[in-house]
């Protein structure tokens, strides 16, 4: 289990302390911030930040988060850290932004999948209807499994991470109804091989030779076997060449 430095809420008119809530089931938004180094280099925060303005407009809530007022939240609680491989969650509704910080599990490197056949509520938005989603990664180890997401035979997302499927060295990703993350965007943007949306189905995994599995926690990490379907991986190469990619960032 993940060991938190701490967890803090404010009110949001005013940034001033108030008991801490974790908003987990309220309408509002959340981001996992990656935090790394001596110094705390916080992986792609501009993008985070972005997309949880974003996200907070379209739910019409009147609040927009800089990355200065970010760091003025959390510098005080940052002094006793010497060395930053961590997780920093942002959760915003219409009254709280709450953050907490984590350190960042290692994933283990023979990883595997279960498959649940679920679609997250408005999955266009990292929103915090998650409790269903917490449950079932209540149950697992997250080190070393990933719970990945279908509906109607068509592979969405993992609860954890998004999905890149690879065959013949081209990268397929879900057509719809999955949260697009931060580090799925910057992997497709500096990557210079050709990506085609697609309904991935199910029972049609076996034909893929990569199944990659990214995100802020996780970073990047090669599916090796998904549990009940007869798959496993036939190539590594554009793992390496992603994973490359990532510790770029780091």
């Amino acid at each position: 289990m993940a060991n938190y430095l701490f967890k803090k809420s404010f009110q949001l008119k005013t940034l001033k302390p108030t008991t801490y809530n974790d908003l987990w089931g309220y309408k509002g938004v959340f981001s996992t911030i990656r935090i790394v180094g001596k110094k705390p280099k916080y992986i792609l925060v501009h993008d985070h930040i972005k997309k949880i303005n974003l996200s907070l407009r379209k739910l019409n809530i009147n609040f927009i988060l800089s990355e200065k007022e970010l760091s003025l939240l959390i510098f005080p609680f940052l002094h006793k850290i010497k060395k930053y491989n961590h997780l920093l969650r942002v959760a915003v509704n219409s009254k709280i932004i709450s953050v907490s910080l984590r350190e960042r599990l290692k994933p283990n490197t023979n990883f595997d999948a279960t498959l649940f056949s679920y679609q997250r509520s408005t999955p266009s938005h990292k929103n915090l209807y998650y409790k269903k989603i917490l449950k079932k990664l209540f149950s697992i180890n997250t080190q070393k499994t990933e719970i990945i997401l279908f509906q109607n035979n068509i592979l969405l997302e993992g609860c954890t991470t998004n999905i890149f499927c690879v065959r013949n060295k081209i990268i397929y990703t879900p057509r719809t109804n999955f949260y697009k993350g931060t580090t799925m965007n910057y992997l497709l943007r500096k990557s210079k091989r050709v990506s085609k949306k697609i309904n991935i189905l199910i029972h049609e995994l076996y034909k893929f030779d990569e199944i990659l599995l990214v995100g802020s926690g996780k970073g990047v990490i090669s599916l090796k076997s998904i549990d009940k379907i007869n798959w496993k991986p036939k190539s590594n190469l554009i793992y390496e060449e992603f994973l490359n990619l990532y510790k770029k960032l780091l």
